[in-house]
């Protein structure tokens, strides 16, 4: 604040041959470095500030070329000479080599006086930024340093997962022959002896075609998993209401008796992939489904979706089935996990691990809250889609 009083009362001061009054005295109190030259770049005056600044006292430096003192990139540069002749003040940084070797880089503010003749002195107001720019230059470094770092162990990371996506692909695909090779060879057996078995030998033959159709399950769930973790979204707007609906849909043309009421409320559109959102809501829709089913005539399932004060939506499936236990709730997200019997409720495990890696690619997250025999209410969130606006 003193600095810029000094300059402002410089630029309005008389000029020096007339024995004017000038704010010496003020200057005195500017803590940076405080010179006035003369027009050949000599100098007129030296603060105590420019004394501790650049180690030179006042007694060595009046008289004497500013350049002679603190080396020739000192000097006002040509732009700022030219501007101090057109409008009188100036403002910039400046940066060169002291002459005992050190760099010194200083943010400087100047002020012409002017006479009848023309240019009189020039004052330079400096402000040693040094050791703030090599903090700034060393963090620019760092980060530098980091981001290569992240880089390379990003690569790294994306190479490790595709790794283990490839052998997941191969171990899916070498079981596949197999299981397929004694599900069809237990199937010839059980048609031809059939009428032969006792029924311990049916149960038997049974249970060995049932095992292997899950185990086939499992591998084909595997791939699934394994190829979901390779794609990449192709972003573009979706209506996740009209996803829901058509989940719904899908689910009554099938031949079954459990129709639950279904409610599914308008929500806006998100920016997302729209054929792995469309397993997002089958999963969910499915499951609620599923889950439903012993609910009998009062059975439903619900659909909504509500903006947040981030700007952020949550997009909910809520149920009315037999629940979970919710100290097990993160249990529910990972591959092959399952809650219940798999006598209970048909299924693999799967795919509720798939909808946790879908919603994690498009930026959100997914949590789930139930007690047992009180329903279920899966949430997540998706950001909304670029220049869209909440809805009134």
């Amino acid at each position: 604040m003193i600095a810029t009083e000094a300059l402002r009362r410089w630029t309005g001061a008389a000029p020096l041959s007339t024995g004017g009054e000038h704010p010496w005295t003020l200057l005195e109190l500017v803590q940076d470095a405080a010179v006035v030259l003369a027009p050949d770049q000599t100098v007129r005056y030296w603060n105590s500030g420019a004394r501790r600044m650049f180690g030179v006292d006042s007694d060595d430096a009046l008289g004497r070329r500013f350049t002679q003192l603190l080396g020739s990139g000192a000097a006002p540069s040509p732009g700022c000479l030219a501007q101090l002749a057109d409008t009188g003040s100036w403002e910039g940084e400046a940066e060169w080599l002291m002459p005992e070797g050190q760099v010194i880089c200083v943010e400087r503010r100047c002020a012409a006086l002017m006479g009848d003749a023309g240019l009189q002195a020039i004052l330079l107001v400096d402000t040693d930024v040094t050791e703030r720019r090599r903090a700034a230059k060393e963090i620019v470094l760092l980060n530098n340093v980091l981001e290569q770092r992240i880089r390379s162990r990003t690569a790294e990371l994306e190479e490790s997962n595709e790794d283990l996506r490839g052998f997941a692909h191969s171990l899916a695909h070498d079981l596949r022959g197999p299981l397929s090779s004694i599900d069809g060879f237990s199937a010839q057996l059980q048609r031809r002896l059939d009428g032969q078995l006792d029924d311990q030998c049916r149960h038997y033959l049974e249970r060995l075609r049932a095992g292997v159709q899950h185990m086939a399950g499992l591998t084909d769930a595997l791939l699934a998993l394994a190829e979901l973790s390779g794609a990449r979204p192709h972003l573009e707007q979706v209506d996740l209401s009209a996803l829901a609906q058509a989940s719904v849909d899908r689910l009554r043309r099938q031949p079954a008796q459990h129709q639950p009421a279904v409610a599914i409320e308008p929500t806006a559109p998100v920016q997302g992939d729209p054929e792995l959102l469309s397993i997002v809501m089958d999963q969910l829709i499915g499951n609620a489904w599923k889950f439903t089913s012993t609910a009998g005539q009062g059975a439903c399932i619900g659909f909504s979706g509500s903006a947040r004060p981030d700007g952020s939506y949550v997009y909910e499936v809520k149920d009315n089935g037999v629940g979970f236990d919710p100290r097990y709730a993160r249990k529910l997200f990972g591959p092959f996990q399952r809650l219940h019997a798999a006598g209970e409720f048909e299924g693999n495990g799967i795919g509720l691990a798939m909808v946790r890696k879908i919603v994690l690619r498009h930026g959100g997250r997914i949590w789930a809250d139930s007690l047992p025999g009180q329903g279920a209410s899966f949430s997540f969130t998706l950001a909304p889609p670029r220049h869209t606006r909440t809805p009134a």
